[in-house]
């Protein structure tokens, strides 16, 4: 980009940025899960379905779950696009980069922010046979000779009575610890994640990606919590549901790396409702291959999808009530020099300011032994940070 400028972080720089986010109608907003790095792309210098098409400094998108198509929707669909403004916040710095704004400092100063009106809330949408339908699965896991795993989702859908603000959304994330804070917004559409899942990142050839499958929630007391965390280390169904994912990033990853290290034991990932089954794993990229041909390679992992994939993906098409979108889906960015981060957008949510409707989503990993009340549950508590974004405003239940 044509001006760079870089300084000392304000306090109120990131409130005015905030700010800023309202008042786009193309943005991006990403996270790091410790909270170091914040990233923000304003403005559409060029924008695709496809990030193939897209050549810049830095590209902001996410790709669909599947070929589903979700009507009336251009991001839900798959969405990507090139910022015209782009600003990072890293180590107390803060660098700003753009073709057409030549001084930061005005520019950012313009944003001021304001309160979130108050919105009523009403529930208008749950998929009241969810557990039927997975008890379904389950006899057929029992009873299929080649299917053994399908992560089965289900939405629940709001009905807001006005727009809710980006500024809004990322301050009430920030009780969310551990997990990456990403919202990509397209008019009035807006997706939002608080994930405790990267599917990849890559700097200087480098690459992290990570087995998170496996979940238990938080204990009320230490000592609780503690036994509820040895409880999910041991549980053979957890452990059988986490190594799919780790055996299937292993093989993915063959040819495309090279020092490939996957520990041989997971240990604990803890966030504020819930704790998984977490195994970080790390190689070398083959020069041959973009953080984009990894990102296709490794979606969707069995964590979100299923094992076998092709099979997991068919029962999730025929059988979900509606298509995912950006759920369980990459999402992220890329740089021209081949860096980069992706998450996977589970713990998400999707608004459309148009009607004025949050969707929110949950799935679980489904296989042979697993208790259809018990998978109702742990979806029930997955709703919970997108809830809690909500939380605050009337409910009229």
């Amino acid at each position: 980009m044509k001006y760079h400028f870089s300084r000392g972080l304000r306090d109120d720089d990131k409130q005015h940025l905030l700010a800023a986010l309202d008042c786009f109608d193309i943005v991006a907003y990403f996270e790091t899960s410790n909270g170091k790095k914040k990233l923000f792309g304003f403005g559409v210098k060029e924008q695709s379905q496809s990030p193939k098409e897209l050549k810049g400094d830095i590209v902001f998108g996410g790709y669909a779950f599947d070929d589903q198509v979700i009507a009336n929707s251009k991001l839900m669909n798959g969405f990507w696009f090139i910022p015209s403004i782009f600003v990072a916040i890293n180590d107390g710095k803060i660098r700003f980069e753009s073709d057409e704004i030549s001084d930061f400092d005005q520019w950012l100063m313009q944003f001021l922010f304001s309160k979130q009106k108050a919105v009523t809330i009403r529930r208008t949408f749950e998929e009241k046979d969810w557990q039927s339908r997975t008890r379904n699965l389950i006899n057929k896991l029992n009873n299929d000779a080649i299917l053994e795993k399908v992560v089965f989702g289900r939405q629940q859908q709001y009905a807001l009575s006005a727009k809710i603000k980006m500024s809004y959304l990322i301050q009430k994330m920030a009780s969310q610890d551990n997990t990456y804070h990403v919202i990509l917004k397209r008019h009035d559409e807006i997706f939002i994640s608080a994930t405790p899942e990267r599917l990849v990142k890559v700097t200087g050839g480098n690459l992290k990606t990570a087995a998170v499958a496996g979940t238990i929630r938080r204990g009320k007391t230490v000592y609780e919590d503690k036994e509820f965390g040895e409880y999910l280390l041991n549980s053979v169904k957890n452990k059988r549901e986490h190594q799919y994912v780790v055996n299937n990033i292993f093989q993915k990853l063959q040819g495309m790396t090279t020092n490939l290290n996957v520990p041989k034991q997971p240990i604990l990932l803890k966030n504020k409702q819930m704790q998984h089954l977490y195994t970080p794993v790390t190689a070398d990229v083959n020069t041959a291959y973009s953080i984009v041909d990894i990102v296709q390679r490794l979606h969707p992992t069995p964590a979100l999808g299923g094992v076998p994939q092709i099979q997991a993906l068919e029962y999730i098409q025929t059988h979900e009530q509606s298509p995912r979108g950006l759920f369980a889906a990459p999402i992220g960015y890329y740089t021209a020099d081949n860096s980069g981060e992706f998450v996977v957008g589970i713990r998400s949510m999707y608004i459309n300011q148009m009607v004025n409707t949050a969707t929110l989503f949950a799935g679980a990993g489904i296989v042979s032994d697993s208790d259809a009340t018990q998978e109702f549950q742990e979806t029930s508590l997955k709703f919970k940070p997108m809830r809690q974004l909500l939380k605050g405003y009337t409910y009229d239940d």
